[in-house]
């Protein structure tokens, strides 16, 4: 077996819009079962609320028009403003008058990010889960939630799995590692019938020269962008070394431990910034 490499957005796209395969997936991450008819790709709402006019990677709402599930995938530019405009947008496109406030459809938005995250907390932590979740439910003081929507944000990234990782989002986050680092011997639950046909419908000699054609230049697109987000994912790294620095907090070693870069790195960090280098 040779699979396609999932980071590819045309392989991504012949896996995931697969109606078995995104029903399986949903369940697995999202915890619900939906029933659908079609996953739509680069889906654009038609009465656009918000003042940018973005396309949701792959898109589906449930038969009864009572569930709307978008998946998006990415692997640049990993803004997390970004995403919950497109989660709050599939929202507000519901509310179509003054005296209509209520949501008829549960909105459910899960972001794949297949590269390590950029995105860090205010305090310049950086950002190491595996699953992250969001929703619209209120908390009291105490901590404790208020159930009143079944809305969520849920963020997956498989460069960060771990023990706990639940067993079902993890065979997910394993096909889609697999795929990109070990494509020829994929090391995925193959008893999973989902699974098995994700991976059968994402193997080489499955794809159509047509498909073939787009995926080299969906891969040419991306040697472009990487060369680009190489130098950003440096600066945002600095960035945040000079945030951690200014706190003064921490040491330096549990600086250079925790950016995962060396101690003569954050050394030269200060010593840019002593000279007034800093941004």
């Amino acid at each position: 077996m040779l699979l396609g490499n999932l980071d590819n957005e045309v392989y991504f796209k012949k896996v995931f819009t697969d109606v078995e395969v995104f029903t399986a997936f949903v369940k697995d991450v999202v915890g619900i079962d939906i029933d659908i008819d079609v996953v739509e790709t680069e889906k654009v709402l038609l009465r656009q609320n918000a003042p940018i006019r973005f396309k949701m990677d792959l898109f589906a709402e449930t038969k009864d028009h009572r569930v709307i599930v978008e998946i998006q995938k990415v692997d640049y530019d990993h803004n997390y403003n970004r995403f919950i405009h497109y989660f709050l947008s599939n929202l507000i496109d519901q509310q179509t008058d003054s005296a209509t406030y209520s949501f008829a459809k549960e909105v459910y938005t899960v972001i794949l990010v297949t590269a390590p995250y950029r995105i860090s907390e205010k305090n310049g932590q950086p950002i190491k889960d595996d699953v992250l979740l969001a929703t619209l439910n209120p908390q009291t003081l105490g901590g404790q939630v208020r159930e009143m929507y079944g809305h969520k944000l849920i963020f997956l990234n498989p460069n960060y799995t771990r023990p706990d990782t639940p067993k079902d989002i993890l065979d997910w986050m394993n096909l889609i590692q697999e795929s990109i680092k070990h494509p020829r011997d994929p090391q995925i639950n193959f008893e999973k019938p989902a699974i098995r046909r994700a991976a059968a419908l994402a193997e080489m000699d499955a794809l159509s020269p047509e498909e073939l054609y787009e995926a080299k230049n969906e891969e040419s697109r991306r040697e472009t962008i990487a060369v680009v987000a190489a130098d950003a994912v440096k600066e945002a790294t600095i960035s945040n070394i000079e945030r951690s620095l200014r706190i003064g907090k921490q040491s330096k070693e549990d600086i250079a431990e925790l950016f995962e870069v060396t101690l003569d790195f954050v050394l030269q960090v200060e010593s840019r910034m002593d000279k007034g280098l800093g941004s």
